[in-house]
């Protein structure tokens, strides 16, 4: 283990991210309304560099905008998005709002403009909330920086937040420009489809579906709805020629991924038509709720679990490799580094610990690994 913060936050931490622009820097959102700012070039009671207070309710993901060094968004139950300038912390700089329900994920998506079939120069900013809808937003995000005083510059270094200056009025930096119902309950995650004017969405109703972000006629494009309890979590991987083996009735080498109560399911999809192949496979080893999926290497998954362990899979066979022990209560959120040499994990309590790949001094959980 690389380090251990047991107070990160006050109450569950809901997400984690590693910046994309300075490799040492962690965000952390969590159920005390707050995000944090963290960075693990520093000492355990130094690490913490920022902490962003401006919600109202739980902060459930916070997303780096990887077209601006500059820009961090938040989203939160009190259904707003917060647009944070990194240099200037004491305050959201922007904010989008009208949403019919809390937030739970964001991404941002290639923008294509229906009717001329180009990919447009802003991207999409698109939320999976409680509502049971997806909210595709244009960014407008000039405006607000102007009025911040800052040019645009070099990805410039991060500042500690000081104590927050009196509110005032924030500018809306979000245009509403589509958004559908996905679900009859709260959508928990979305992600892109290989094809990037698709997406795939989690949700409490059991199902993942896959969406047109520009529908012409109807919005669903498949539905994949044979789960028993609601699906947590979704990711699409690509796998290369020949890494999976004959016989599993695939169609493609393109694996949609979906965590379901202790289970992962994983099943094909044909990237160019968006359907659901005949390929299906199980990756069984959790005793409670899946919280996390990583893809640490060409043949490695890595799931995170309410059972307070992490596994790392092989892809090929879908066997466990091994069942390491992380922490004491659940398992809430993690996130792996780019270079996928770092882990960072959190809990219902608010602890977080980050850990080196591939795990080497951890208690190894042998009974289930020998199971296998």
């Amino acid at each position: 283990m690389l380090l251990s913060l047991p107070r990160a936050h006050e109450e569950v931490v809901t997400s984690l991210q590693f910046s994309p622009y300075h490799t040492s820097i962690i965000c952390s959102t969590s159920g005390d309304d707050t995000a944090a700012l963290w960075d693990l070039r520093l000492d355990q009671d130094e690490c913490c560099i920022a902490r962003l207070v401006h919600h109202r309710q739980p902060t459930n993901h916070a997303l780096f905008l990887e077209s601006d060094g500059r820009l961090l968004l938040t989203a939160s139950d009190d259904r707003t998005i917060a647009c944070w300038d990194m240099r200037q912390l004491c305050q959201p700089v922007g904010e989008i709002n009208g949403f019919g329900g809390g937030i739970n994920k964001m991404l941002l998506a290639p923008a294509t403009v229906p009717e001329r079939n180009e990919r447009s120069q802003t991207p999409l900013l698109v939320s999976a909330c409680d509502d049971g809808s997806v909210y595709l937003h244009s960014l407008n995000l000039g405006a607000p920086i102007a009025q911040n005083g800052h040019g645009a510059a070099e990805i410039p270094p991060l500042v500690p937040a000081p104590t927050a200056s009196p509110s005032v009025s924030t500018p809306v930096v979000g245009s509403l420009v589509n958004r559908f119902l996905s679900s009859t309950s709260t959508v928990n995650d979305v992600v892109l489809s290989p094809n990037p004017n698709h997406l795939l969405t989690a949700s409490e109703d059991h199902a993942v579906r896959l969406w047109c972000i520009f529908p012409t006629a109807g919005g669903l494009v498949t539905s994949f709805d044979e789960f028993e309890n609601p699906v947590n979590h979704v990711a699409v991987r690509h796998h290369e020629e020949g890494l999976l083996p004959s016989g599993v009735g695939r169609t493609s080498n393109c694996w949609v991924y979906a965590a379901c109560s202790e289970c992962v399911f994983a099943v094909d999809l044909d990237p160019s038509t968006g359907a659901f192949g005949d390929g299906a496979r199980t990756f069984t080893g959790h005793r409670d709720y899946v919280r996390g999926l990583e893809f640490i290497g060409p043949d490695t998954l890595l799931t995170v679990s309410d059972d307070s362990t992490a596994i790392e899979w092989s892809i090929r066979t879908t066997h466990v490799v091994r069942q390491v022990r992380l922490h004491e209560g659940f398992v809430m959120a993690s996130a792996t580094s780019a270079a996928c040499d770092l882990l960072v994990t959190g809990t219902d309590e608010g602890e977080m610990r980050v850990w080196r790949l591939p795990f080497r001094t951890e208690t190894c959980c042998d009974a289930i690994v020998g199971s296998k």
